[in-house]
């Protein structure tokens, strides 16, 4: 049994297998059965093809020769088509030249329409606003007439419209067209339709001329001409309107009688004011040399003996307050020999670039005992900015400031200190030199006057140890002269403050440049001075203190002296000579007499302050030296002027 299961599989899959082949002969029975089926509807169709084809070659013989007409058609049409193409490009070409003919005109008549609708649009609108400029310039004009009208009779000047008439080239009469009311009430009549010569044959020839010159040439004319029939000075402007060929004039005038009798009298007032000014430089000259000749011998003597009062304190405090009452005397009198050079305008300006720093400290350093002893606290502020101008008239202008500031800086009715600050500031224009005080100030209405000569606002009772009014007068001469200008700016009752502000150094490497250093006394032992002195005092004292330097002397008193004793004379090393001398003599006659023999230097002292005296002694080349000579200033002027 366990063998036969799988012998009944196998026969099985025989059996299948069998019914599967029979299953694929009946479908290729079938298959075989449909081919031949279509075998011979092949040959059918194959044998109607065969017919179908001799048909078609007998159809394709037929058509084969309408393929050959149709081509010669063909190449004829060709031939044809060709001809018609090039008659084709002819006309195409004629036709786009006539086409851009016609886009060129169209273009230029699109052009010209539209800047013909571009100019119209611009008449319309120039034609609008020539319409409105039309109305307003009617409207103005109307207006300007009505103004013109209402000035011409409202102005208070004169004014007149008239023709000039000519007899050629020459003016011989004035026909007036129109006038004003001002116009009429300055000439006392109405003008309008009469002729000038008609109206006063009286009037001046220059009229015509100025008239005749405006009408002819059209050469208007500002002037004052005086009218003898209206006696009255008349200042006009004349000038030409109208057309050219019109010889027509508009004339606007007034009447200045009144400002030329003023200017005649302030003329004649400023005449009488110069020739007090001269008679009173004259006066200072003369008591100035009168006043410096005694003055002159105390100072000599002070100083000689200034070396020979030992230690007694009694005699030191008694020349040590003679030398302070002459200083003060010789102070006084300096400010009115400045005073008298800025006028004389002997002075030259000689501009340098130097650093002031020197100069204020040693100005503080001056200024400050005085201060002290006047309960003033003065402080300096020296600046590092070099400036461009004279270092020894700007010395001389800050002295005069911070002596004004000391003398009327202190405060008014106390008992406190006054202080004064003495310093510069940098501007954009320049260095600004400034000299403060806490004093009682100056009112707005004085401080024009303080700047003139002998003007002194707390000194009205003359106290002659505050001066005489010069500082400022000189500081605003010694300003004109540096070309620079004072400030002043005060408030009473707190003080004031003096300014001057200088230029900057023209090189930039000049701020170390220092203020030329004070002269030192020469050496002068052994030298011969030829001393010609009328007054014995002064003579003495002068040769006493010669002597005491070492120097020879030989003294005379007059130019005649001089004269007599010149030929035994051996020749001295400088002429010392006052200016005035007995019998109309001068030291310009002593200098000219030695010279005659020795080309000397020479030293001339006076006391007299004028201008002339500065000016003669500059023409001879010497040194003028005035009165009380400080020996000093004697000693560095000899050093100066004797050969080395």
């Amino acid at each position: 049994m366990g063998r036969s299961a799988p012998i009944r599989a196998g026969d099985e899959t025989r059996e299948s297998e069998r019914e599967s082949l029979l299953k694929r002969i009946a479908e290729l029975d079938r298959s075989l059965e449909q081919a031949l089926v279509v075998a011979e509807d092949a040959q059918e169709e194959a044998r109607l093809l065969a017919a179908d084809r001799i048909q078609l070659e007998e159809e394709m013989t037929a058509q084969r020769h309408e393929i050959a007409a149709l081509r010669e058609r063909l190449t004829a049409l060709e031939t044809r088509r060709a001809e018609l193409l090039d008659a084709l490009a002819d006309a195409e070409q004629r036709l786009n030249t006539l086409r851009r003919d016609e886009s060129h005109l169209s273009e230029e008549l699109q052009t010209s329409y539209e800047e013909l609708q571009v100019l119209t649009e611009e008449l319309e609108e120039a034609n609008a606003d020539l319409e409105q400029r039309v109305e307003e310039r009617t409207a103005q004009l109307t207006e300007s007439e009505r103004r013109f009208r209402t000035l011409f009779e409202a102005m208070d000047e004169g004014f007149l419209l008239a023709d000039v008439l000519f007899d050629g080239d020459r003016p011989v009469d004035v026909l007036y067209l129109e006038m004003n009311p001002a116009a009429r009430r300055m000439a006392g009549e109405d003008y309008v339709g009469r002729r000038l010569r008609e109206i006063s044959p009286a009037f001046e020839d220059y009229w015509y001329e100025v008239f005749g010159r405006a009408a002819r040439d059209g050469e208007p004319t500002r002037t004052e001409l005086y009218a003898g029939p209206l006696e009255k000075w008349i200042s006009f402007y004349v000038f030409k309107v109208g057309a050219p060929e019109q010889r027509r004039i508009a004339v606007i005038f007034r009447d200045v009688t009144e400002r030329k009798q003023t200017q005649e009298q302030l003329k004649q007032a400023k005449e009488t004011a110069e020739a007090a000014n001269r008679a009173k430089t004259k006066f200072l000259a003369a008591a100035s040399h009168d006043l410096r000749q005694p003055i002159q011998a105390a100072s000599l003597y002070a100083h000689v003996l200034l070396g020979s009062v030992g230690a007694d304190p009694v005699a030191q405090e008694s020349l040590s307050r003679l030398k302070a009452s002459i200083d003060s005397l010789n102070g006084m009198l300096s400010g009115l020999l400045d005073l008298s050079r800025l006028e004389a305008g002997v002075i030259e300006v000689s501009v340098t670039d130097f650093a002031p720093t020197a100069l204020m400290t040693r100005l503080a350093e001056e200024f400050r005992g005085v201060a002290e002893a006047s309960s003033i606290d003065l402080r300096c502020r020296p600046g590092r900015l070099a400036v461009s101008t004279d270092p020894h008239l700007l010395e001389r202008l800050l002295r005069n400031l911070l002596s004004n500031a000391i003398a009327h800086g202190r405060p008014k009715d106390t008992d406190g200190r006054g202080r004064v600050l003495f310093g510069c500031r940098r501007r954009a224009d320049g260095v600004e030199f400034q000299v403060w005080d806490n004093g009682p100030g100056i009112p707005e209405d004085a401080r024009e006057a303080i700047f003139e000569e002998f003007r002194q606002l707390k000194n009205p009772e003359r106290n002659a140890t505050q001066g005489f009014g010069l500082g400022l007068s000189i500081v605003s001469r010694l300003a004109r002269l540096l070309g620079v200008e004072v400030a002043l700016r005060s408030r009473v009752g707190s003080g004031s403050v003096f300014s001057v502000t200088v230029p900057h150094a023209r090189k930039p490497e000049a701020g170390a440049a220092a203020v030329p250093a004070v002269r030192r006394e020469p050496r002068l032992k052994g030298r011969t001075v030829l001393l010609v002195e009328d007054d014995e005092q002064v003579r003495r004292s002068m040769t006493m203190m010669l002597k005491r330097w070492g120097l020879r002397v030989v003294a005379v008193s007059s130019a005649g002296e001089l004269a007599a004793t010149l030929p035994s004379l051996r020749r001295p090393h400088v002429v010392l000579t006052d200016y005035r001398l007995p019998g109309g003599d001068s030291g310009r006659s002593v200098v000219e007499l030695v010279r005659q023999r020795w080309p000397v230097p020479g030293i001339i002292i006076t006391g007299d302050t004028a201008p002339e005296r500065l000016r003669e002694a500059m023409s001879l080349g010497c040194r003028l030296l005035h009165k009380p000579v400080l020996p000093a200033d004697l000693a560095g002027a000899l050093g100066e002027v004797m050969p080395s």
